[in-house]
C-alpha cells in the first residue's frame, strides 16, 4: 500500500529540475532502472505472501479453529484505538 506513493516518481509525473544533487541522482536511478524495480516489488510481494500463508497454515494446523474462534483479538479496535490516541498525542502536542 505505501509503495503506492512511489508511483508518480515512477511515472515521471515528478519534475526533477531544480532538486538538490541527491534527489536528482535518485530520479535518474528510478528512470533508468524501471525493471529492477519491479522486480524487486514482485519478489517482495511473493516473499510476503508467502510468509502471510505459512503462518496462517502453522496457526490454522497447530493450533486449531478453536483457537482463531476464542483467542483472537479484534484488529479493527486495536487500529482504531492506536488511532485515537496518536491523535491525542498530537493534539496534546500543539
Amino acid at each position: 500500500g505505501a509503495a503506492l506513493m512511489l508511483v508518480p516518481i515512477y511515472l515521471g509525473v515528478c519534475r526533477s529540475a531544480g532538486l538538490e544533487p541527491g534527489h536528482a541522482a535518485a530520479a535518474v536511478l528510478m528512470s533508468r532502472t524501471a525493471g529492477l524495480a519491479l522486480t524487486v516489488a514482485v519478489a517482495h510481494t511473493v516473499a510476503m505472501v508467502t510468509s502471510g500463508g505459512l503462518v496462517a497454515f502453522a496457526v490454522h494446523r497447530w493450533l486449531g479453529l478453536r483457537f482463531l474462534n476464542k483467542g483472537w483479538f479484534d484488529l479493527d479496535l486495536l487500529w482504531g484505538a492506536s488511532l485515537v490516541l496518536v491523535g491525542a498525542i498530537s493534539l496534546a502536542m500543539l
